[in-house]
């Protein structure tokens, strides 16, 4: 009988000690509204300005903030000219239900990183 403990407990502190990974699986694994492009390639290429985007390039969704890697696949709504992308459909919905108001941030963060 002690030995059956001494195993599930064994068991336990394994699972512990190497759910500390798997948790961020986990999390990363849950359904999410976001593509699963939003941080492949991060790191390897320069982040370019929102609405100067292109396929393959890595940039910010307007809506969310969020970078990601623009794809093929990536949502897309052209305002006044200019091609947006987005992270996800429900960004690129929220955006063209009011651009304006998604533009205006984006002016604010570009003016204050430019100064």
């Amino acid at each position: 009988m002690k030995r059956t403990i001494l195993a599930l407990l064994a068991v336990i502190a394994l699972a512990a000690c190497g759910g500390s990974s798997s948790s961020t699986e986990t999390a990363s694994a849950e359904p999410s509204h976001h593509d699963e492009t939003t941080t492949a390639g991060a790191e390897q290429t320069a982040l370019v300005p929102i609405g100067e985007a292109q396929i393959g390039d890595r940039s910010t969704c307007p809506v969310s903030g969020e970078e990601f890697v623009v794809t093929e696949s990536s949502p897309t709504v052209t305002h006044e000219g200019r091609t947006y992308y987005f992270c996800c459909p429900h960004c690129a919905e929220r955006f063209q239900a009011n651009p304006a108001q998604f533009l205006q941030q984006q002016g604010a963060t570009t003016e204050s990183t430019e100064g």
